[in-house]
């Protein structure tokens, strides 16, 4: 096998920008080989409106220095927004399509779903203007284990959702089970996005020494050896219907805390692509990684592939420990761990 790899300029259909200064501290990461980047809306005010969603957009252009680079937004979706304003935010491409949340299911998701009913009049909207639901697809109840969120919402809700809205474009994001992986196999409308740190993390992993390792800490939260390899195999060897999104989730290290009431992330943008080339070598599909990060997706969403291209090199070098950047010190995935894959340059 060749020491070096170009494909298509790859892009990130979700990935966590913050804001203030943790936007400051993480923009230029996510965006410096990805040609678009899709940011999601659940900042501290969600994103549900024209202005709102301009303006958000505005300050991440800002804070990069890719001038090529393009943030896509979706529309925090509630019971709320102003259909008109919605209907005119996606047919002037504000937003790219709708995000939803489903009510207590991850960080600032307070202001999600509770009843699918009552956003059935958004559904349509976005039906009729063909454009996508990007669904964090969990679902909470007291009898539900925190394993098992995944398979509820899709037995609940996603089953309603596809059989009332039949030409609805659906993203399953974060894929993180066998069962999820199924669910989009077998829905011609729908694709899923896969995670790296789904692909190499395991419940072993989420735990040391009985502690909760609050840095393998995520949701939806990594499952069982069997869910893993489901993953892998729907990323690198049966992938028309999936492809990349990292969910890269920064938060500062004094809010990550050894228990389940620490706030949920992983921050993988420092070494995405390669950990992605790392996988798919393992799994002896290299040659399928160029589908998986820069052709499955545009095709998906309807969007042309990338001119430009990207060069990887068989280099090994060690992920640096933590970003920081004035006060914020966020972790990296793969922290000081060796990676045989290294991106070399944008070839334009």
């Amino acid at each position: 096998m060749s020491n070096k790899l170009t494909i298509i300029q790859p892009d990130d259909w979700h990935v966590h920008f913050r804001e203030g200064e943790m936007l400051k501290a993480i923009a230029n990461i996510p965006s410096k080989f990805n040609k678009r980047c899709i940011a999601m809306p659940n900042t501290n005010i969600p994103i549900t409106n024209s202005e709102q969603v301009l303006k958000y957009r505005g300050q991440i252009y800002e804070n990069v220095l890719n001038d090529n680079f393009e943030v896509l937004i979706p529309c925090y979706l509630n019971e709320n927004i102003n259909l008109k304003d919605f209907k005119h935010a996606l047919i002037n491409n504000f937003f790219i399509g709708g995000k939803l949340y489903p009510i207590d299911v991850t960080n600032n998701s307070s202001f999600g779903i509770s009843k699918i009913e009552n956003i059935f009049p958004l559904l349509e909207i976005l039906e009729e203007e063909k454009k996508i639901l990007l669904i964090h697809g969990e679902k909470t109840a007291d009898e539900v284990k925190i394993f098992d969120r995944e398979k509820y919402f899709i037995d609940q809700d996603l089953k309603i959702i596809t059989n009332k809205f039949k030409n609805l474009k659906i993203v399953l994001e974060h894929v993180s089970s066998a069962y999820g992986v199924d669910c989009v196999k077998s829905n011609k409308n729908m694709a899923g996005t896969i995670t790296p740190h789904h692909m190499l993390l395991t419940k072993k992993d989420l735990f040391n020494n009985d502690l909760l390792d609050p840095f393998h800490f995520c949701m939806p939260v990594v499952k069982d050896e069997k869910d893993l390899v489901a993953l892998r195999d729907a990323a690198c060897k049966d992938n028309n219907n999936f492809f990349v999104g990292t969910d890269s989730a920064p938060h500062h290290i004094n809010d990550k805390k050894p228990n389940f009431s620490t706030k949920p992330g992983i921050f993988s943008s420092f070494c995405s692509i390669e950990l992605y080339a790392k996988i798919f070598e393992e799994e002896k599909s290299i040659n399928s990684l160029e589908k998986f990060l820069s052709i499955n997706g545009p095709n998906f969403y309807n969007l042309p592939l990338n001119k430009n291209l990207i060069n990887l090199e068989k280099i090994e070098w060690t992920v640096p420990e933590f970003l920081e950047y004035n006060s914020i010190k966020v972790k990296n995935f793969y922290g000081n761990k060796k990676i045989n894959w290294k991106v070399t340059g944008l070839k334009v």
